[in-house]
């Protein structure tokens, strides 16, 4: 029995880490941020190597978001981006290659209530 519940519960803990990335890449799809649990250094440590996939296809996806309008999605991408950085082994070396840094820099910059 304490078998059946152990793998019952390691279970639960795949499902709920599959459905975390699941509502980050629908975030992504739809091109909208919003500040949650998903923007969180406890997501990014346990999903960092999942935007490996496809050639980092969430990566430059998330990147591209940093040509928003909405200020809540630049800020939520620069954080994410960072947290990118922060966590994957090869994170400075991915971000530096899809060249977004003058783009965050210049937005962490701004004086622009928009931004």
């Amino acid at each position: 029995y304490d078998e059946i519940r152990d793998m019952s519960s390691q279970i639960s803990l795949k499902v709920q880490e599959m459905s975390n990335y699941d509502r980050y890449e629908r975030e992504l799809k739809e091109g909208t941020l919003k500040w949650g649990f998903i923007h969180s250094s406890k997501f990014w440590s346990e999903n960092v190597l999942k935007f490996e996939q496809n050639d980092y296809r969430p990566l430059k996806m998330l990147s591209a978001l940093l040509q928003s309008s909405d200020p809540t999605t630049l800020a939520v991408a620069c954080h994410d981006l960072g947290e990118f950085v922060a966590m994957h082994p090869l994170g400075k070396k991915q971000i530096s290659g899809l060249q977004v840094k003058e783009r965050v820099m210049e937005l962490m910059g701004s004086t622009d209530p928009a931004h």
